[in-house]
């Protein structure tokens, strides 16, 4: 077994490519075979190839004319191919057509993100590589690839493992909404598998994934055979998804007046202090985030596919300029002391700074590499990426810039003005960083798992954070900065805020469609709200005591806070 690896690529496909390697060579020692490793693609040639009776690709393939045509000479005349999940990346620009030929059609489309586990449902369970595993299992946290054409509407695919439609939706930024994911698959014409797991470090935390990848190896390497007939595929719906964000709906402070996005319609509707309609504003193309200064009384909309941000008055609520920023702008903050805005990007190191009075926009390469979440305080601005063990500080005044080591994969930040921390939670491993805004020094606080958004209590320095993975929130005292209670708040928590009023905290549940709410002081779960379809962010006016989460369809539901009574946002004034 020959198996090629690069370590020039997505920080977390190197990972999964460590860890593969560990594990083959595991394998090849237990059950006896030679396992030959390389990073070299020059080495996809007839000569090497000759012996080899499976070849691996486990994050990357070959672009190189010649390496491409030893491989399909290779695979015409019997060889075997294992490959994981980027292995298969396929596009426009590719332009590889055998291979898309190979992979049964399969062309990528999208991706959930950030890698989430999944359950997965065997769809063949007598085939070879999946009959020592259950009939449906948790898959460890992975991004998941979507495919148009899916390789099932293909005659000669046999899919074997599919993603189950009960994770829908699944991703806490890129979300995959409905329809046909397969996950694993061979085209029955070539000795081939194709599997969608190897993003991170978890793909081989589960005994049971583990033996699937044991079945495949060995099922490729003893000499599968090309053809073995196909299942019934059937014809299943196309996969749906859309891109959101949790600051897609935004309190104005000052004047206590709702901001959301709806993505599809290209408006942002504005609600009064109780949660009813009191206009729609047109922006940009899928408004994504929303940042508001209070001061100046202006919110600011990324635009993510019209290359803006869209600015409106907040005392008329028309709009007063359009600034080009970029392709994909996605996350969106404001800091109110220097009267800026800055605009992250996805798929770009490169952050928009606005200047608030005249609106020019400057680009500023800040290193932050597609932030996905920012948070201000009076000195600066602190940027995250899921892959960048670091926080990126920003200061207000010099734009200067500065590194906060932390741990891997953050995805959800917050600053307490009040004491001047910031709080950042890794998916990753499930912790916390509290940093001192002034001496930059940090402690780490261990939470649950996969913790995915935090906030703030004001009036009691309280700080609450969402873990997605063990579906309840971690309290943290924002004095001691320790863990002090754990509390239960529904499946697959996603997003939360807090009335500092009356220490409500609304905990959304984006898979079930409610939202759990808590009692900030006794630490005590209140009830359970159903809402709309998938609410993923919410805002809290802590004067009125109302919350207004944002759903997935862009619907808006109010929930009083006192006597928990919720009704739809449907026009003017509606309750």
């Amino acid at each position: 077994m020959l198996a090629f690896y690069s370590e020039n690529t997505e920080p977390d496909h190197v990972d999964f490519a460590k860890d593969a390697l560990k594990f083959l060579s595991q394998l090849a020692a237990s059950e006896q075979f030679t396992l030959e490793t390389t990073s070299k693609w020059d080495d996809l040639n007839s000569e090497r190839l000759k012996n080899c009776q499976l070849v691996i690709w486990l994050n990357e393939s070959p672009t190189n004319a010649e390496q491409r045509r030893a491989f399909e000479r290779y695979m015409e005349h019997g060889g075997a191919w294992l490959g994981f999940h980027a292995a298969a990346y396929n596009d426009k620009d590719t332009k590889w057509p055998w291979f898309v030929d190979f992979l049964g059609g399969a062309v990528f489309e999208t991706n959930s993100w950030p890698p989430l586990p999944a359950h997965l449902i065997v769809d063949d369970p007598v085939h070879p590589v999946t009959v020592k595993v259950p009939r449906s299992f948790e898959s460890p946290a992975n991004e998941w690839y979507v495919w148009n054409p899916s390789p099932r509407l293909n005659k000669d695919v046999r899919v074997l493992v599919t993603l189950d439609p009960s994770n829908y939706p699944i991703g806490l930024k890129d979300v995959l909404t409905s329809g046909d994911l397969p996950v694993v698959w061979t085209n029955t014409k070539y000795k081939m598998l194709y599997m969608n797991m190897g993003h991170g470090d978890k793909i081989f935390t589960s005994p049971v994934q583990n033996q699937l990848i044991d079945s495949a190896v060995n099922w490729l390497g003893i000499g599968a055979a090309p053809s073995e007939g196909t299942a019934a595929n059937g014809i299943r719906a196309t996969p749906n998804g859309i891109r959101i964000n949790p600051n897609g709906i935004a309190l104005n402070p000052e004047t206590g007046k709702f901001y959301a996005v709806n993505t599809t319609k290209e408006i942002v509707n504005v609600l009064d202090g109780d949660g009813g309609l009191l206009r729609r504003v047109r922006v940009g193309k899928e408004p994504e985030s929303i940042a508001i200064n209070g001061v100046t009384n202006r919110i600011y909309v990324a635009n993510g596919n019209s290359a803006s941000v869209t600015v409106i008055d907040g005392e008329t609520d028309k709009v007063i300029a359009n600034v080009p920023v970029g392709d994909l702008p996605y996350s969106i903050a404001v800091n109110q002391a220097m009267n800026k805005v800055y605009v992250s990007r996805t798929f770009s190191d490169v952050t928009t700074v606005i200047d608030g009075q005249t609106n020019i926009a400057t680009p500023l390469k800040v290193g932050a590499g597609d932030a996905v979440a920012e948070a201000s305080l009076e000195g600066g601005t602190y940027f995250i990426n899921y892959e960048s063990p670091q926080i990126t500080v920003l200061d207000g005044t010099s734009d200067h810039v500065s590194k906060i080591k932390v741990p891997t994969h953050l995805w959800a930040i917050a600053a307490n003005p009040a004491n001047k921390k910031i709080y950042a939670a890794s998916v990753g491993n499930g912790t916390v960083t509290v940093i001192d805004g002034k001496s930059l020094t940090s402690k780490v606080a261990n939470v649950g798992k996969l913790p995915c958004a935090i906030a703030l209590d004001s009036s009691s320095a309280a700080v609450f954070v969402a873990n997605y993975g063990s579906h309840n929130v971690s309290v943290i005292d924002g004095n001691t900065n320790l863990v002090v209670t754990t509390v239960n708040a529904g499946p697959n928590p996603q997003a939360i805020a807090v009335d500092s009023g009356n220490h409500r905290v609304f905990v959304a549940n984006t898979h079930a469609g409610t939202v759990t709410v808590l009692d900030g002081t006794n630490k005590t779960v209140v009830g359970s709200v159903r809402t709309g379809e998938g609410p993923f962010a919410i805002a809290v006016n802590s004067k009125t005591h109302k919350a207004v989460t944002l759903g997935l369809k862009g619907d808006l539901s109010v929930i009083d806070g006192t006597t928990l009574a919720k009704w739809s946002v449907l026009g003017p004034q509606s309750k």
